[in-house]
């Protein structure tokens, strides 16, 4: 069924009752990995309709705006992430579920270099009228997945999910777009976070290898290149893991100067750190994590596994800057370098001990791909 047989009213009520279903359908991970589309099988079943049973949420879905009531004594955090059909997304490559899962697992990443914990979401989608309902069904459920993955860790005292509470539906002659806000909070005792704040003599660190996702669009894009550990990389682009966690503890238990996730790539986000606090960092190529599918996978490419360490994106690892022996506290965390004067300028130091200027990232939203 095309959207344009249906009222507006109706596809919104479609769509709402699968992201507030007690259960969403959830699609095997090895159905979403397959490399052919025709393979995997889509999920039946949209859930019931039922009001947000969250505390807090006052007004939800169904009217112009929604009414929540924060706890006292937190932050809000807030922020924005669009989703846009052939710059975000390949519907063919990816199927529609994991693109709704990416999508949401992408907002909510946001929130995690601030501690913040998601508590509600709004989902504004435009699409063209010859668009199937089921192919926007696929991808709600996969956001309606990804609130219950991503709450899962927070759920206490009734908070059973992030919740979505409103949003809006138009037409367009493009292809499919998504621009989901969501709302944390945060203890307002904390420091309050962001790229600005690291000093001279600080240790840069990261929770995990970057590359990864870049590697596994690649082998999407480029079906008929395998070998051992292409799922992983795979399952990287389309399920990124969030740090969300890692972001409560890091700023809970440590003395953190600043704090950012890599979806932009490591060595932009190294580049916004150094404009936001008016310092130098310099990052050593022995201590970048280089996980032997990433190597391969590089190879592969034709680009040196460094390159893609620090140009690839959609990683949403965290970058943080602190004082020394973080790492003993958190184990998640890898020193990588260290912050600098401002004259020194973003370097990488090589193996072969001589400094360069950092290589820029892979992607850009308006230049596209950079190699």
């Amino acid at each position: 069924m095309h959207l344009k047989e249906l009222s507006e009213q109706d596809i919104i009520k479609r769509l709402t009752a699968i992201l507030l279903s007690d259960s969403p359908t959830r699609v095997a991970e090895t159905d979403v990995l397959r490399t052919s589309r025709e393979d995997r099988q889509p999920s039946s079943g949209s859930g019931r309709f039922r009001p947000p049973l969250m505390r807090g949420v006052r007004v939800g879905p169904g009217h112009d705006a929604a009414v929540v009531t924060p706890n006292a004594g937190f932050d809000l955090v807030i922020t924005c992430d669009q989703q846009v059909e052939g710059t975000h997304f390949d519907l063919e490559l990816m199927g529609e579920e994991a693109v709704g899962r990416r999508a949401l697992a992408a907002a909510v990443s946001d929130l995690a270099p601030f501690g913040a914990t998601p508590l509600w979401a709004t989902i504004a989608v435009a699409a063209s009228p010859e668009v199937r309902l089921e192919t926007l069904e696929q991808v709600f459920r996969g956001l309606a997945w990804a609130a219950d993955e991503l709450s899962a860790p927070f759920s206490s005292g009734g908070w059973s999910k992030l919740a979505f509470v409103g949003g809006d539906l138009a037409t367009t002659r493009g292809p499919i777009y998504l621009d989901i806000c969501v709302i944390g909070q945060r203890p307002s005792t904390w420091a309050p976070g962001g790229r600005a704040g690291a000093k001279p003599g600080n240790t840069i660190y990261l929770s995990g290898p970057t590359g990864m996702a870049a590697g596994g669009f690649w082998l999407l894009t480029n079906q008929k290149t395998t070998f051992s550990g292409s799922e992983k990389l795979r399952k990287a682009f389309l399920w990124p893991e969030v740090e969300l966690e890692l972001g409560v503890r890091l700023w809970r238990d440590t003395r953190l100067t600043t704090c950012a996730d890599t979806s932009d790539s490591l060595s932009e986000q190294l580049r916004l750190l150094a404009e936001a606090s008016d310092v130098g960092v310099q990052v050593s190529e022995d201590r970048l994590l280089l996980p032997p599918t990433l190597v391969v996978v590089a190879e592969a490419m034709g680009i040196e596994p460094v390159r893609l360490a620090l140009g690839g994106g959609e990683d949403f690892r965290l970058l943080v800057t602190g004082p020394a022996g973080l790492e003993q506290r958190e184990k998640g965390l890898v020193p990588i370098g260290k912050v600098l004067p401002r004259e020194e300028g973003v370097r990488l130091l090589g193996l072969d001990g001589v400094r360069r200027e950092l290589p820029g990232p892979m992607f850009s939203h308006f230049g596209g791909a950079t190699e």
